[in-house]
């Protein structure tokens, strides 16, 4: 028998008290997930927000609660250890009128959503922060009220699979962001990368699409066609696999010296972003990212021009260049024309940085989150 809903206050004076249920909000802030919530819980305006995180965490905002569940920062994966800290303390939650989770869609963390929705039947909200391993499962991946899809893309294919669910497309929020020259030149000096050079950046996965493999392909004709270029890959290696991805590339590419670099984990990749050419993303697959990722609207207000795949979630972003799906001929004469041309590089990214301001302004982001909090409380209320 599923329990009535407990007593909340008047949300629509008062505003809504949310709990974010999601990895730990704490700094660095090098995942997705984590970086969407920090974003729209500060953004949010009528909202009550709680984050959890971990003791010594720092406060992310001083509209922002923050409920030191998690005893450190979260890995890739959290520990099972971590996922039973928060399934216990969501059980004994009586502060929060709605919960949000910010996820990507996992068999483990989906069974236990919806075991606590029917044990403590609190309102749910549930962002789908990155493709779930396989679409045709979504039926047993979603248990909220009310469903957010950072893309139109990831929306159609959630609602084929459950036609049931109750989907809202809200692209993540980005606060805008700036990087001083000597910031710029700091990045290059700590990466070792000549500060005259024309440097053209990989910062997507090594694992999980053909990115890295493609931009690979491509630097034989960029670092002909353009003598004075360097190309970084700046790639966390998460897994074994990708340590050993990487290592392929790097063999492939040995040929080119000192004019091919692996960085790995950048202290500041805004910094070394904003002192780039340019910012090719030809990503296939977006398993383990957000949709809209990060890296990308950061290069974007940064004024660097980006190029995405033209049939994926990314290619949403108002005006942003796409190639065709595994055009290396396409991405390597882009790489060229962006490390030559310097009028095109601010006219694409100027209008970039224009198209993100918009598309992902706080304030607008914030308001459409309210409206699915309004709405979901109101239908409670009604039923």
């Amino acid at each position: 028998m599923v329990p009535p809903p407990e007593p909340s206050r008047d949300t629509h004076t008062q505003g809504p008290r949310v709990l974010f249920v999601s990895k730990a909000i704490t700094p660095p802030f090098h995942d997705g997930a984590t970086c969407f919530v920090r974003d729209l819980s500060r953004a949010l305006d009528r909202v009550h927000p709680t984050v959890l995180s971990t003791n010594n965490a720092p406060s992310i905002a001083p509209t922002v609660a923050s409920a030191p569940v998690y005893q450190k920062r979260s890995r890739y994966s959290p520990a099972l250890v971590d996922n039973l800290r928060v399934f216990q303390h969501l059980l004994r939650d009586t502060d929060h009128d709605i919960w949000h989770f910010v996820f990507a869609p996992n068999p483990v963390s989906s069974f236990a959503g919806n075991v606590l929705h029917r044990l403590r039947n609190r309102p749910i909200v549930q962002t789908v922060a990155s493709r779930p391993l396989r679409f045709d499962s979504t039926s047993r991946l979603l248990f909220g009220d009310r469903i957010i899809a950072l893309s139109k893309f990831t929306a159609d294919r959630l609602l084929r699979n459950n036609t049931h669910a109750h989907v809202t497309v809200i692209p993540p929020s980005m606060a805008d962001l700036s990087r001083t020259t000597d910031e710029q030149r700091t990045a290059r000096e700590q990466a070792g990368i000549d500060q005259d050079a024309a440097l053209i950046l990989y910062a997507g996965d090594l694992e999980f699409s053909s990115g890295a493999s493609m931009m690979a392909a491509a630097a034989p004709t960029v670092l002909d066609k353009a003598p004075n270029t360097i190309i970084a890959f700046a790639c966390r290696a998460k897994t074994p696999r990708s340590i050993e991805q990487q290592r392929t590339i790097a063999e492939r590419l040995k040929p080119f010296g000192s004019r091919v670099r692996f960085l790995g984990e950048v202290k500041d990749l805004p910094a070394l972003i904003a002192s780039a050419c340019a910012m090719p993303f030809p990503v296939d697959d977006l398993y383990g990212k957000i949709d809209h990722p990060y890296v990308i609207l950061e290069s974007a207000l940064l004024q660097v021009p980006v190029l995405v795949p033209n049939d994926g979630p990314i290619a949403e972003i108002h005006g942003i260049p796409t190639m065709p799906q595994g055009d290396v001929k396409c991405l390597a004469g882009w790489c060229v024309e962006m490390a030559q041309d310097a009028n095109a590089r601010q006219q694409v990214g100027a209008a970039l940085r224009k198209a993100v301001l918009t598309q992902h302004n706080p304030s607008t982001i914030a308001a459409a989150v309210t409206a699915v909090y309004d709405d979901l409380l109101h239908s409670r209320m009604a039923s």
